[in-house]
């Protein structure tokens, strides 16, 4: 029997920001959406990219001379010269990270076995049980590797671990609930409750995740909603009282983590050679997250900032 695969761009140990107590979060590549906003866009294709950070490449260029497809090249910035990768050749060998004497190349993502996975999980099983923690699956969106996230998340349940399933809720219905009794609690990303501007900043409308928060919701299963907070995008008092509104009426009344706005993810845009379309953007204050906690509240919602 061919054991099942999965391609995963990060496994972070000791993870308290993904769930309740100590986890391991399990980053899988491939997302249906592409937020604008994205700290990992690393996330966003399922196949392995190739990165360069230019703060190591010592512009030698060995990896381009390595390269069996010449898919990488100094670009044609002759006064600031960086590689640049022709994605549409790059057959993702590794020669050029082989090649590279600096570390300035990198993939993006690694394909590995549920043993592999599961092996790194149960390291850490003594701090789960000790601080009510557990596995959490994110990615990009798990979903799409559907298969793979309910065969880890039955070793898990086999072994006492609890599961988090971190969703941007753009899945299909039926495959969900087919594994929905290994899932114990559910992170839900809601964006933007007007299904054009959600398209037009993720890429996708949003009534199946709407529906899709609905089903979770009337299964019964434990679930936080997350707002990320993309100044002037999602974090408009309109758009947050339509989301308030939606929330109070599913029938287990979830509680929301509103995400402040960071950047942290703007450099990997640029090892991607990718445009970060929301750049500028400020976090916003105290004072701020203090009325949008406070609008939550007003619909009866406990509301906290994660």
């Amino acid at each position: 029997m061919v054991a099942l695969t999965g391609t995963i761009f990060n496994i972070q140990r000791f993870s308290t920001e993904d769930g309740p107590g100590i986890r391991t979060s399990v980053f899988f590549k491939g997302c249906p959406l592409a937020c604008q906003w994205c700290s990992n866009p690393e996330s966003q294709m399922m196949p392995l990219q190739l990165a360069c950070r230019d703060s190591l490449c010592i512009g030698c260029g060995s990896c381009i001379e390595a390269c069996p497809d010449k898919a990488l090249s100094f670009g044609d910035n002759p006064e600031s010269p960086r590689i640049t990768v022709d994605r549409a050749i790059c057959c993702s060998c590794g020669t050029c990270i082989e090649a590279c004497p600096s570390g300035a190349l990198r993939f993006y993502g690694r394909v590995m076995t549920v043993d592999e996975v599961f092996d790194v999980v149960r390291r850490d099983a003594e701090y789960y049980m000790r601080s009510g923690g557990g596995v959490t699956a994110s990615g990009g969106e798990c979903m799409v590797q559907a298969d793979f996230v309910e065969e880890l998340f039955r070793r898990c349940k086999d072994d006492g671990i609890h599961t988090t399933l971190d969703t941007c809720g753009f899945f299909n219905a039926d495959r969900f609930r087919a594994m929905a009794d290994c899932v114990d609690l559910v992170l839900y990303d809601l964006k933007l409750m007007d299904s054009g501007q959600h398209e037009l900043y993720t890429g996708v409308p949003n009534e199946t995740i709407l529906q899709n928060a609905r089903l979770i919701s009337g299964l019964g299963i434990p679930m936080f909603i997350r707002v990320p907070l993309i100044p002037g995008i999602t974090d408009t008092e309109e758009n947050l009282t339509a989301i308030a509104r939606f929330v109070s009426e599913l029938p287990t009344h979830p509680a929301v983590n509103m995400l402040p706005y960071h950047n942290y993810g703007e450099n990997k845009y640029e090892m991607l050679g990718w445009e970060y379309k929301v750049h500028g953007l400020k976090r916003q204050s105290k004072e701020q997250l203090g009325e949008f906690a406070e609008l939550f509240a007003n619909y009866g919602l406990e509301c906290t900032v994660q």
